[in-house]
């Protein structure tokens, strides 16, 4: 695997890598709630598909803005090569610009012409996005692995963690907007469900990075470690990516569990999508010190 020359990456950035797990979060639940049941979970579909293709919308130009030139985005899609993350991560990209635009057309369809159904398109196209958006969400963690930073490198379960938030805030976007709409309550105790499972596996994969960071001996990673736990990063960390990120929004799901209900429903999924957007961007931050 090449590694990346230098680990230093501004503010837009972190906007890009985070629409981009929430693009293949959102994608990836509409497509199994719609092999679930299409019928019964088809406001989550359409606003899965639309919520994707929307967010993804600025993620081509933010990269082209980054590296200056366009050119360069082209470049990065004139060669396959499987032991490059930039390359790996531009052809993921397209690949999925495609798998969403394709399935947001095939649902706007379905909503203009009445008596439409692309189902068996759908289903096609949502496998196929699927596992575009599995890796788009993902693959942001194994880049920073292949960084020369030691805080990246030594670092464990980064592309779960970044995964994990691209689930929750992919589940947690959907279900804002539903709440919004005052839909069923249904799909509203069935995303809860989802965005509680998400962030679990999103504590856990916090858990093992930061064990591993601090395990692994390495001076540059202790120090990036300790500026993230106990320094000038730590406020942001504690309480936006843990408290207002993970233990409130936990809380707040294990309630609705018990009792759906839309308020708290809308209020723990804003706090997740912020919670999301904090833990990728304190982590980026941390990195580059």
């Amino acid at each position: 695997m090449e590694h990346v020359q230098s680990p230093h990456w501004p503010f837009l950035i972190d906007i890009y890598f985070f629409l981009g797990g929430l693009a293949g979060g959102a994608f990836v639940i509409a497509t199994i709630a719609n092999l679930l049941d299409s019928q019964r979970y088809r406001d989550v579909v359409r606003i899965g598909y639309y919520l994707a293709l929307v967010a993804l919308l600025p993620c081509p130009i933010i990269l082209i803005v980054d590296l200056g030139v366009p050119a360069r985005f082209l470049n990065m899609l004139g060669t396959f090569n499987t032991s490059s993350p930039m390359s790996m991560g531009a052809w993921a990209l397209l690949g999925f610009s495609v798998m969403a635009g394709l399935a947001a057309l095939l649902t706007l369809l379905e909503d203009t012409l009445r008596g439409r159904d692309y189902g068996t398109a759908k289903v096609a196209i949502g496998v196929v996005g699927g596992f575009f958006g599995f890796f788009l969400a993902a693959y942001p963690g194994v880049l920073l692995g292949a960084t020369a930073h030691p805080f990246w490198t030594n670092g464990h379960a980064l592309g779960a963690l970044f995964l994990a938030v691209g689930a929750s805030t992919g589940a947690a976007a959907i279900a804002l907007i539903i709440a919004a709409t005052r839909r069923s309550a249904d799909l509203l105790a069935r995303l809860n469900t989802a965005i509680v499972m998400a962030l679990i596996v999103q504590a856990i994969s916090i858990l093992i990075f930061l064990g591993s960071v601090a395990g692994s001996g390495s001076p540059g990673a202790a120090r990036s470690l300790g500026i993230l736990l106990g320094g000038s990063y730590a406020t942001l960390f504690w309480l936006g990516a843990v408290v207002v990120g993970l233990v409130v929004p936990l809380v707040l799901g294990f309630m609705g569990m018990r009792r759906a209900s839309v308020g708290v429903t809308a209020l723990a999924s804003l706090l997740v999508l912020v919670g999301g957007f904090v833990v990728k961007t304190v982590i980026m931050m941390a990195g580059q010190v």
